[in-house]
């Protein structure tokens, strides 16, 4: 198959992916109107190094999201932040340049006693400054897949116009999701490749009740709101932190832009992943916005290894009889073992 013939159709095709999904090929070729999308989802799953991570509305599950940027006196490795955090954290990402610098996004809920676990790190000796802000409002972009050359597998231009997030429609009517809804998306997260038949194995139930909460609750209740499709790995991430909306628009002619975030003190942090042939184009398109919008915009590069970044699942192994189970005394305790 010559793969640059069929460009509109891939581009079109994971449009729709993005929004809901891989698991039924044949609803997203009857929204997309391509009538060979079957053929086409497995020429893609054959060829590239696709995945489809769900995003997950972490509100409906009873989940805020807290972003912390620590400022450490010594190096740290990024398996101890998790070990003092006690499997709390969506991201830590370590910046290229700043290695002691390291940016968090925590899960927790409305209790926000973690602070004293912010507070610990420096009565340990082990940071000297932290910042902490909670995310107001999550934005889902999908990849502009019209930039991605599919012979070469790489992106290969900035985008002429702003890219739209995805419509989040609330579809929960006060849902509140159970253990076995919490466990199936938090393992989606974690293994992409799972399926239904494997969740249900590491949950011990039947498939068909397998089937249920996934049909009826995860997606009838709208608990992902998007999927993040990639077809190649990435070399690295950017973290990009300012605070004009207009500079959010900007940015997402970047086809690799996938999420912001709104904090509490109305200022934004971008995600954007790439490959190494795209940064200093990726890099120069921030510059120019800068300069453009006068806005104090950084920027933290995040190079794809075990020493840089850190991710995870929703910390579904924190919740127990219906409700989220978190411990600061073990966060301090952990800590406190780590300085010593």
């Amino acid at each position: 198959m010559q793969l640059l013939q069929y460009r509109n159709e891939f581009s079109k095709l994971l449009y729709y992916i993005q929004r809901f999904g891989d698991l039924n090929p044949s609803i997203i070729g009857a929204i997309s109107g391509i009538k060979n999308s079957q053929k086409l989802i497995s020429e893609l799953k054959s060829k590239y190094t696709f995945r489809a991570y769900p995003v997950i509305r972490e509100s409906i599950l009873g989940l805020k999201k807290y972003v912390a940027t620590l400022y450490f006196k010594k190096y740290i490795s990024l398996k101890d932040i998790n070990y003092i955090f006690d499997g709390t954290l969506n991201y830590a990402m370590r910046d290229l340049l700043k290695p002691n610098v390291l940016n968090l996004s925590i899960y927790y809920n409305s209790n926000v006693n973690f602070i004293r676990v912010l507070e610990n790190l420096i009565d340990q000796g082990l940071i000297y400054y932290y910042e902490l802000n909670k995310v107001e409002d999550i934005s889902i972009y999908p990849f502009d897949y019209s930039q991605f050359n599919y012979d070469l597998k790489e992106f290969e231009g900035i985008g002429e116009n702003e890219i739209v997030p995805f419509e989040l429609v609330d579809l929960s009517d006060d849902f509140k999701p159970d253990y076995y809804d919490i466990v199936i998306l938090g393992k989606k997260q974690a293994r992409t490749d799972f399926s239904l038949k494997d969740i249900s194995s590491f949950l011990k139930i039947p498939f068909k009740e397998a089937l249920k909460h996934y049909q009826s609750h995860v997606i009838g209740k709208g608990l992902i709101s998007a999927y993040i499709v990639m077809l190649t790995i990435p070399d690295y991430r950017l973290i990009v932190k300012f605070r004009d909306e207009d500079v959010l628009n900007y940015l997402t002619r970047i086809p690799e832009f996938y999420s912001a975030f709104k904090l509490d003190d109305d200022s934004y942090i971008g995600h954007i992943r790439g490959r190494n042939s795209t940064l200093i184009k990726y890099l120069e398109f921030i510059s120019e916005a800068r300069r453009k919008f006068d806005d104090d915009i950084t920027v933290n590069i995040h190079p794809a290894d075990k020493d840089h970044i850190y991710t995870a699942s929703i910390p579904y192994e924190h919740y127990e009889n219906g409700k989220w189970e978190f411990n600061p005394e073990v966060m301090i305790m952990r800590a406190e073992k780590i300085a010593s």
